[in-house]
This record gives C-alpha cells, structure tokens and sequence, in this order.
C-alpha cells in the first residue's frame, strides 16, 4: 500500500467532513493487522462492506481470533505512513458470565462424586493454545472453589510449563456428609498470579469469590460408601466378584464367589492360573460350618497354579422361596509382589475355572480371565488435553490438512500428572467431520471431510480406563461469495498509461521524436476492482437433521482471501487478469469470469461472472482526505469469545510544524462507483498539489521526505490544497494537459461560507502560484469539499480548468483514435470459419473476372476483313431483322442521319410491280467504327416480307474527305457475292434466269 505524505509546518484543527461518507462504500485506507495471533480471520456481515461507521476517514473491521494465546497477549496495528499505532486485544470473554479472563482455560471435574472414604474433588486445569517455553514464566494459578450448604472450601495449584496443566485436589470437610442424604457442591474457578512460597501460589483470603470465579461443574456427596467391584458368572450356579480399582505392588486383595441357593452339588474343585507376580495366598469359606476348602499349590515355568478343593459339610434346607438369590461362598486372598517396572501400570490375567465330579479336567466353557491392572500409582482419570476444542476446516479451500494435537495424561490420587504414549486406542465417532490420527497424538481434517458439527466424540482408552474428547467442527458452505467492486470494467477517458504493443521495440529516435513515438504507445487505463473472497461456516447438527448452526450467526461471512487467493484466476486472461489476488485488472473488451478451484479435486469453488468493455468512463472527483494522525479503538464482541471490532479514525487535530501529513484520495467515476486509488500502480498516477499562497508548498525531497510536499506556511483559517490527477508524464501530449479530476483538501479548519472575493484576471497563475508535483504517486480519490465555502478559493481556478476541459475534450477524443495502439482482438473459431468461407467467395470472384477479362480480350483481337479492299468478300451480318410491319420501317429510315443524297441506299432489289428502288448509303470510312447502316425497302401496295441487314465493320483509311462527318458506313449487300443475296431477289419476283441476271447487272454497275 503506497501513500502520498505531507509535512506541515502550522496548521489548526481540520474536522472532518462525513455528510456524503453513509452513503458511498468508502473508508479510509488503513492497514490493519493482528500480531502475536495463531490464526483469525476477517468477518463481515452480509450486505454490510464497508460497515455503516466508515468514512472517509475512519475505518471499521472485525476480527475472530480462533486459536488462544497463553503467552502473551496478542497485538492489533493499524498503520497508515508515516503513521501507526497498536493496542493489546482485550481479553477473551467467557460464557455464561460474558466477563473478559486473560487466559484460555479448560476445567474437567475428574469425580462426578465422592465418599466419606474418598472425600477428595479433583479438577484438571489446561491452558489450551500454544506450547509453554521450558521455564515456568509467567504462568498464573488457578484457585478451585467448592461452595456447599454447610460451607465454602478452596484451594490453588500452578500451571507447568510441560503440559500447560495442573490439578487441585480438594478435601471435603467430614460434616458436608453428616446430612444423612446425598447433597451437591458446586465448583468454579478464578485465575490469580503466581506468588512466592510453596506451590507458586498464594494463601487466596477471600472465601466466596463472588462473580468473578467461573464455573466447572457440580459434584454430588454421599454419606455412604458405594460398592468398587464387578461380578462375572462363571456358570450357571457359581458368580465372581473382583475388585474393579487398580491395585498397589505388595497389596493384599480378595476375589469372592458366590452361590445360588438352589445349588445342590456337594463337591466344588476351583482351579486359578496366575502369572508370576501375583500368588493366591489363601482360601476362606465364608460358612466354614456348611463348607470346607483344601488348597494346594503348584509351580510352573511361566505360571503358578492354586487347585482349591471345596466340600459340603453339613446338609442345608433349600430356601424355595428365592431359589435364585447368591450367597457369599468362598473369600480368595491374592498377594501382588513389589514392583512393576519402573512404575508402569501393568495388567495381571487371572484364569477362572470350575470343575465338577465326572467333567473333564480341562474342560474349556468353563474358563474365564479377569485382568488385575497394578500400578504403583493411584490412577483415577485419563484425560485427553487438546490445543483448541474449535476447528476451523479451511481444507477443502486450501488442501493443507488441519491437525489439532491431543496429549493424554492420567491424573493420580494427589493431584499428579502423567502423560501417557504407548498402548492407547482412539477411534472418532464420525469420520465425515473429524478423524484422528494412528498413533492417537491428534485429531485432524484432510479435506474431504463433508459436514460439520457441535460436540463431535473422539473416544480415548488406555488399559482398562476410556474417556472422550468433544470438538466443534466448523465446515465451510460452498459455493465460495467473490464480491467485486465492480463488475463491469471500463476504459478510463484521457487516462493514458505506457504500454507498447506487444513485440514492440523502444524507440530509438531522439528529442521530440522520441517523446511523441512514446506518447503515441500508450494505451487507454481500464477500470479496476478490489476482490475479496466470502464464505460462511457452518455446523451440521449430529442427528442427521438440518438445522445448520452458523459461525458467529447467519448473516456473517469469513474472509478467506488470504487463503484462495493461489487457486483463484481469471478464466480468460486475455479479458483481465488478478494482479496479487485482491485486484482484478482488465486488459480487454470480452466477457468471463473468476473462478476458484479445489486444490484437491479441481472443481470450481466459486464463480464471478466479470465484463470487461470498451465504454469511456471519466474521472469526476478526487475526494480527499488530510490524515495528520491516527487514533484506534478496540472493544470485543458477544457473538463469539473471539471477536474483535477495530475502529481507526484520522485524527482532526492540527499538525505540528514540519509535521508530515498524508493525503488520502478516492476516485469518483462516472458510472458512480468508486475505487481507492491503492488499486492503480503508483506508476500510473501523477498528482500535483497547489497552494493559493506563494511558496507555500515544496518538493518534499528538498526537506528528506519520500515522494510527498512540504507545506511551508497556513492562513488563520487553514490551507486548501487543491490535489489535481494526471496521467503519467509519458503520456501527456498536446497544449492542453488538463488534469483527469480534481479536488480541495482543507489543512486545518476551513472558513464559513462567505461571498467569494474577487480574483486576478488569470487565477490560475496568481491564485495558484506555486505547485508541487508528484509523478506516479498511488492516491485514493476524492473531494472532502463540494460547497461554496470549503471550494471558495478555487472555484475561479476550477471553472477556468472546466473550460479548457471543455475545450480540450474533442481534440482528445479525436487524438485517442490516433494515439492509442489497438488492444489484440480476440477471434474466435466461428470467425476463423467466416474468414475461410469469404476468402473461397472472394477467390472464385477474382476467377470469373479473370476468364471474363481473358475472353474480352481474345474475341477483340478478331477484325472483320476490309471491304475496300475485297469488295467481293463476304461480310458478317451480325443482325438479322425480318418483318412485315411497315411502321417499323418508316421509323428507321427517318432514323437515318440527315443529308443522305437521295437514290442511295435501300434493298438492292425491287419487285416487280415496280416502285421506289431503295438505294445503299455508305459512311465515309473515316467515321469511328461500330457505325450502322440501315438497308429497308417501302413497299408501296400492301405488306410484304422485308428484310433488314444491320453491318459493323471498322472504319477503312479515309478516302472521301467529302463525304458529311457522322455518315454511317453502309456496304452494299451484293458486294457480298451473288450467291449470298440470291435467295433475297427471289422472294421479290425475280425468278426468271433473265431477269435476274438483268437486274444485277444494273446493280453491279450501279456500285
């Protein structure tokens, strides 16, 4: 994130100005980050980016903090150079008091109740988050309150560093169980700091904590001591009952068998197989008058064998009434030797077997074993500690697997911890939302999990003891939301950006030369847009029914940009293309889409549709927004124990002389969107910013400040900046470099309307004397100040600029035509097709018109021969007019040209009848060829057969000067050959031999 610096000398205080801030998504342009976090996401409401709160110059974000932090507390920074702060995140607040604790901590009551024999709560403490450094640090106590009707008891243990645990074990007094019925103490907590002295934890004096403890659970007392023992048949007749608690290395302990009272066999034998470490010691009846028992003993290599003999001694009446009842038989005492094996709790398998007169020694239903677990501690729980009891499955997003671990320790009679790692079994109650790994160190989601849910089971066991972990399980509700700015992208009028077509060399001519072959390779900036990647998690209810249960509730969303932002892309990025997985760029005109996909499968995750067009768009405004500082608030949310809400605001106070000052901008389009100028490269944007007074503003590079000004001097009432947006300095051309947008930014406080003063003729020179300007600067856009009193200064100033935009505008618009290398143009398969098929049409065009040309040309070289020459020869008649209408005859020869000499021209044959002989006309042969002669014959009585023969020859050498210009060459039919026309004279009645041979004899010396 770049931004654009100001260091100000005297200023006041410069509120702000947030009428239009409700209306419009625009915030200022803050980073904030949280430090010290294992993981958190970004939350936002559906419908509701920014929040309602944000402004030009605030900003609102949430947070949810999902993983605790046992170190330290985490840290929230919110920089904006040159400036930045950063706060402590409040601490967690807890359920159901709804109270901030510094620590996250989980209580599991180990005794659901307790005895007069065993009056000892016990209750484990875990941190759960990170791992602890070996040293014990700063970690707190924990003080275990127990409250009772007949009074308040407490007590304190100190977290190790090792495990992040510790347990308190709390003794009852002896009269909370005097009341002769089963009673309840409730348990609660409070975390307090270490103390000097034993235990690392102080004498704690106050006996109600009140409020402030929070609570574990409740545990019931009772006054009389509940049987530890289970019972297993060994037959019909004959039960077992055995210790069910761990015993101790040197323990003596006793098994009881138990008859029914229908029992009636006399003699009884007890056969008992133990392991070494273990001997029966001896054998008791429990009527020594009704029963005796003989035992004997043998050793073996592995085993130790007791064959214990019983025998009737006297006769019993049978008890009818409850035949089916037991009754103490036989006590057998067993003695456990002295050590296990480096404390190690161990399992001793004892095997039971009854044999009757007439059975099979070795008969094997009767066998049973019953496994003794010894251990030289007192263990009473195994409890799997976890990191998070909350998962978020971000997997199938990111296709990394989540693991959680889990430790299992055991927790002894005095309160001792140990961790156990061999000989555990897991197993997850529903492998469609967690599983758990092999060696049962942790409990993980790989991506193909498909549900979520709220209290998902993982069973734990080691040796004879179990216990169950519950996590909740949040699962992500696909299709992911890709929200956009904006969805349409349009080319920004006048602003030009270097970019050569592709292929293009630099030029290489120098001076002007060069500057305007770089100008004319700049291209016109499309539009931009930020994008952010949504979704909502959810937790699937373990019934199978479905009512979801949302993260944070239903109308929240989880910002996972940061997560998908690899897999994202824009599916033709020949249209636009994703420029650090948060802004999409356009490239050119065309229509598609962004898409994610799963890392794991490859199916699409979320779409976008996304249009890219060739529609000009103009920047209208800068909205700008002075920040002399920056404030930031913190306060925490009830929807979750992990939610955060940041607020940051620019802090209006004056700045300090030579202070530094950044301007935030925003540019306002004509389409109404807006966009932070974050999301243009600083190469792309020049900025100026003017004063009204005289070297009131500097280059900031003169006073050692990055690409920023220095303002040197302010009025009583503030300094207006009027910040102007150009394009790159490549790209300026012509007289008129009118800036892109502009807009007033008000350093301290700015004066009440008030009629506007007079201006020089040329306020642009005198009102705006001195400039500063910052090429390639990345601004946000935007005017703080759309009034007369705040733009009071500058309203000349902007008119004259609205002028000459005006009048620039044209000239540009006709320029980008000119200037503006064409974008590559996509063509499509169908195009292609279109393409080939037109070139085919246009080929078999060029064809015709090349045989037609060819044709024309050969039939041209073919010429009619001269009839000077030859009178004799035959002449082409091309036209052939045969008919009777006479009407059509006096029309072509009243066609004829005028001052034909009479007696020339006509057929040259006549009938018999006599009349008007028609004569032949002949064109002087210097006329221009494809001339005409009309050869007719009026018939003076009725209508007979004419015929018309119409000749084309070219012009012979002129030889009768004194013929008119313009005379139709006419040959005489008969020059043609009397063969030719014979057929002619007969049909006009010339059929004698004489007559004919007459008559063309006159017509031969006629010609």
């Amino acid at each position: 994130m770049s931004h654009h610096y100001l260091a100000i000398s005297t200023l006041h205080s410069s509120p702000v100005n947030c009428d239009q801030a409700h209306q419009d998504p625009i915030y200022l342009p803050v980073a904030l980050e949280l430090l010290d976090t294992p993981e958190h996401f970004r939350v936002q409401r559906v419908g509701h980016y920014p929040p309602a709160n944000s402004s030009l110059s605030s900003r609102s974000e949430t947070f949810l903090l999902l993983q605790p932090w046992p170190r330290a507390q985490p840290l929230l920074r919110a920089s904006y150079p040159p400036f930045a702060t950063q706060q402590v995140v409040p601490p967690r607040v807890t359920e159901p008091h709804q109270r901030p604790v510094p620590w996250d901590v989980r209580a599991v009551s180990v005794e659901a109740a307790v005895t007069p024999a065993e009056p000892h709560a016990r209750v484990l403490f875990h941190l759960k988050g990170q791992d602890w450094p070996p040293g014990p640090g700063s970690l707190p106590c924990a003080r275990l309150y127990a409250t009772h009707p007949a009074g308040t008891a407490h007590r304190a243990c100190r977290f190790q560093p090792s495990l992040g645990a510790c347990v308190v074990e709390l003794e009852f007094p002896s009269p909370w169980f005097s009341q002769g019925s089963t009673t309840r103490a409730e348990l609660a907590y409070t975390l307090e700091p270490a103390a000097e002295g034993p235990g690392g934890c102080g004498p704690g004096g106050e006996e109600d904590p009140g409020e402030q403890a929070l609570p574990v659970g409740s545990v019931e007392l009772h006054s009389a001591n509940p049987p530890q023992y289970q019972e297993v048949p060994l037959d019909d007749a004959v039960t077992l009952r055995a210790p069910d608690v761990p015993v101790r290395p040197g323990q003596l302990f006793s098994a009881t068998l138990l008859l029914r009272h229908n029992f009636t066999a006399s003699l009884l034998t007890l056969r008992i197989k133990v392991k070494k470490g273990l001997h029966v010691t001896a054998a008791r009846p429990a009527q020594p008058t009704l029963w005796t028992a003989k035992l004997d003993r043998f050793k073996g290599s592995k085993h130790h064998t007791t064959l214990i003999t019983c025998h009737r001694a006297g006769r019993t009446e049978l008890d009818s009434s409850s035949p089916l009842e037991l009754s103490e038989f036989l006590w057998v005492d067993f003695m456990v030797e002295n050590g296990t094996g480096g404390g190690v709790a161990v399992t001793r398998p004892v095997t039971w077997q009854l044999e009757y007169p007439g059975q099979a020694p070795e008969a094997e239903k009767d066998k049973m074993v019953w496994e003794i677990l010894v251990s030289e501690r007192d263990i009473r729980a195994l409890v799997p500690l976890a990191k998070a009891e909350e998962l978020v499955n971000i997997a199938p997003l990111t296709g990394v697997p989540r693991r959680v671990p889990v430790r299992l320790v055991t927790v002894d009679a005095g309160g001792a911890l140990e961790e156990v790692t061999e000989h555990v079994g897991c197993e997850s109650a529903n492998t469609q939302v967690l599983q758990v790994s092999e060696a049962c160190d942790a409990v993980f989601v790989a991506g193909k999990e498909s549900r979520g849910a709220k209290g998902v089971r993982v069973d734990f066991w080691w040796r004879r003891l179990r216990a169950s972990l519950r996590m909740t399980v949040w699962a992500p509700l696909l299709p992911l939301r890709i929200e956009l700015t904006d969805t349409t992208l349009e080319q920004i009028r006048g602003w030009r950006v270097p970019g050569p077509a592709e292929g293009a060399s630099e030029p290489e001519a120098g001076g002007a030369e060069e500057v305007e072959q770089r100008a004319r390779s700049c291209r016109l900036q499309y539009q931009r847009a930020g994008v952010r990647f949504l979704v909502p998690f959810v937790a699937h209810p373990l019934d199978g029914g479905r009512r979801l249960t949302h993260l944070l509730g239903p109308d929240w969303l989880l910002d996972v940009t940061h997560l998908v932002a690899p897999q994202a892309r824009v599916q033709d990025p020949r249209v636009a293309f994703l420029e650090g997985g948060h802004t999409v760029v356009g490239r050119e005109p065309g229509v598609t889409s962004i898409e994610v996909r799963s890392p794991l499968s490859g199916s699409i995750l979320g779409e976008q549709a996304l249009a890219v067009t060739d529609d000009k768009v103009s920047v209208l405004e800068l909205r700008a927004q002075p920040v002399t500082g920056i404030s930031l608030a913190l306060s925490r949310g009830t929807a979750h124990p992990g939610e955060v809400t940041a607020t940051c605001w620019a802090q209006p106070a004056p700045p300090a002389p030579k202070q530094e000052v950044a301007l935030s901008l925003w540019l306002s389009f004509s389409d109404h969107t807006l966009a932070p100028a974050e999301l243009y490269d600083r190469s792309d944007l020049g900025l100026t910013v003017s004063a009204e007074e005289p070297t009131a503003v500097l280059p900031a590079k003169e006073q050692g400040a990055q690409l920023g000004v220095l303002v040197s001097g302010a009025s009583a009432e503030g300094l207006p900046l009027q910040v102007s947006l150009y394009p790159p300095e490549p790209c300026r051309r012509g007289r008129h470099r009118v800036p892109l947008a502009s807009g007033t930014a008000w350093l301290g406080l700015p004066p009440a309307p008030t009629p506007v003063p007079a201006l020089p003729s040329d306020p642009a020179l005198s009102s705006l004397a001195t400039e500063a300007s910052v090429g390639g600067r990345r601004l946000v856009g935007g005017s703080v100040g759309g009034n007369v009193g705040v733009r009071g200064k500058f309203e000349q100033a902007e008119e004259k600029i609205r002028k000459e935009e005006t009048e620039v505008r044209e000239e540009e618009e006709e320029e980008e035509e000119e200037e503006m290398v064409p974008a590559p143009q996509r063509v499509t398969d169908l195009e292609l097709g279109m393409y080939a098929l037109l070139g085919i049409f246009c080929l078999a065009i060029l064809i015709f018109l090349v045989n037609g040309v060819v044709f024309v040309l050969r039939y041209q070289r073919k010429e009619p021969p001269d009839s000077s020459a030859n009178p004799a020869s035959p002449q082409p008649h091309n036209w052939v007019w045969l008919g009777t209408d006479q009407e059509e005859l006096s029309r072509q020869l009243d066609r004829r040209p005028p001052g034909l000499p009479k007696g020339e021209g006509g057929c040259p044959c006549e009938n018999g009848a006599g009349g008007e002989t028609p004569t032949s006309v002949s064109n002087p042969p210097g006329d221009a060829p494809g001339s005409s002669s009309t050869l007719a014959r009026k018939e003076a009585g009725g209508r007979r057969k004419r015929v018309e023969f119409v000749t084309f020859a070219p012009a012979p050498p002129a030889q009768q000067p004194e013929e008119p210009v313009g005379a139709p060459a006419v040959q005489s039919i008969l020059v043609a050959g009397e063969e030719d026309i014979r057929w002619v004279c007969e049909d006009m009645g010339l059929k004698d031999p004489e007559d004919l041979r007459n008559y063309m004899e006159r017509i031969r010396g006629s010609s």
